[in-house]
């Protein structure tokens, strides 16, 4: 993984965990290496998915005390354009479970698997701005630090399906487990031995 990405996975993991000094001084790093202010917003925007609005609000408050710059409004298109590219990217990550996750999502609530393909990978994950396999790694360590296994089993196995070299992987675990308490420290571990063994 470059330097930036890698900057930026401890930027997500540690505004998971609401810890704002760390998260600047990722950014600041992430800036040193080249990463555009544009992947730090869309890092920062990823939040909501993992941290809630709360999490993206204070990451882009974050941003901007520590990288000051002018966002822009996206073209975002339309709920149907958001699904379709949402499936899509879905059907990428998830590979041959795809098939079984949509109607376990639709079983714990269907409103829900609408809007994780719609919303979440349609309108967020799918976004210009960041490549995909960065989103993946970055995702990996939002949910290391916050401790979410299903989740991350998930995305590692996700990350790797797009692209990330098991080399990435291990750093974005890394970087999440580095922001995680106990609990979410123990899963990472967990995590990481049961990628070495399904990679």
């Amino acid at each position: 993984m470059d330097h930036a990405t890698h900057a930026l996975c401890f930027f997500a993991a540690a505004m998971s965990r609401g810890d704002d000094a760390d998260a600047a001084a990722a950014l600041l790093l992430a800036r040193a290496h080249g990463a555009k202010r544009k992947a730090a917003e869309e890092t920062a925007l990823m939040l909501m998915l993992y941290a809630g609005y709360p999490g993206a609000l204070e990451g882009l408050r974050v941003l901007n005390t520590t990288w000051p710059g002018r966002a822009r409004r996206s073209r975002e298109g339309t709920p149907a354009s958001w699904r379709k590219r949402g499936q899509a990217l879905c059907r990428r990550v998830y590979g041959p479970a795809y098939d079984k996750l949509i109607p376990a999502v639709t079983t714990l609530h269907p409103d829900l698997a609408a809007w994780m393909e719609e919303h979440g990978y349609g309108r967020v994950l799918g976004r210009p701005g960041l490549g995909v396999v960065a989103r993946e790694l970055i995702t990996v360590a939002a949910l290391g630090a916050l401790g979410w296994e299903r989740q991350l089993v998930s995305h590692v196995l996700g990350a790797r399906r797009v692209g990330a070299s098991d080399e990435a992987i291990e750093a974005a675990l890394t970087a999440g487990a580095g922001a995680a308490d106990a609990r979410a420290r123990a899963i990472v571990e967990r995590t990481r031995e049961r990628a070495r063994r399904l990679l």
